[in-house]
């Protein structure tokens, strides 16, 4: 009589194989998390600083910072630095100017903690409660805070 044989896995073999595929997996995907968060505060800190740079900019060339600005209207020398998410709404954004202090609010930003810090790394000290970066009330945004007349913070 011939022998049969099969070329086919047995189920123990394919639940094993099953299950070390899903540790692999289960082991990557917190890595894959926090590199993602670690990306979108990145694209954050560089589209704050470049506000913040047109905004210096406008206040080197003309002696003061703006009066006033939204999204709709701002000094061109500011509109001609800053991309176009800036000027259409899809960042939220409040800036004030006075004597006493000038910044700029960008809310809405829905960060978790871990990426204001990474983003106050990137941008500043690392310390979310000094500088010129700032997580606002409740972890509701960012502030940027610009040097007032005198200089200082």
């Amino acid at each position: 009589m011939k022998q049969h044989t099969t070329n086919a896995f047995s189920l123990i073999e394919l639940m094993v194989v099953v299950t070390t595929i899903g540790l692999l997996a289960l082991l990557g995907v917190p890595g894959i998390r926090k590199t993602t968060e670690r990306a979108e505060a990145t694209s954050a800190a560089n589209n704050i600083r470049v506000f913040a740079d047109a905004v210096e900019f406008y206040a080197t060339s003309h002696g003061s910072y703006p009066s006033y600005m939204t999204y709709t209207n701002m000094p061109p020398d500011v509109s001609a630095y800053l991309p176009s998410f800036w000027k259409d709404g899809s960042y939220s954004w409040f800036y004030n100017s006075t004597e006493d202090f000038t910044y700029v609010y960008v809310y809405g930003m829905k960060f978790t903690p871990e990426q204001g810090v990474q983003l106050d790394t990137i941008l500043d000290d690392g310390n979310i409660a000094t500088g010129n970066l700032r997580v606002a009330y409740n972890g509701s945004g960012m502030v940027y805070l610009f040097a007032n007349n005198s200089g200082l913070l």
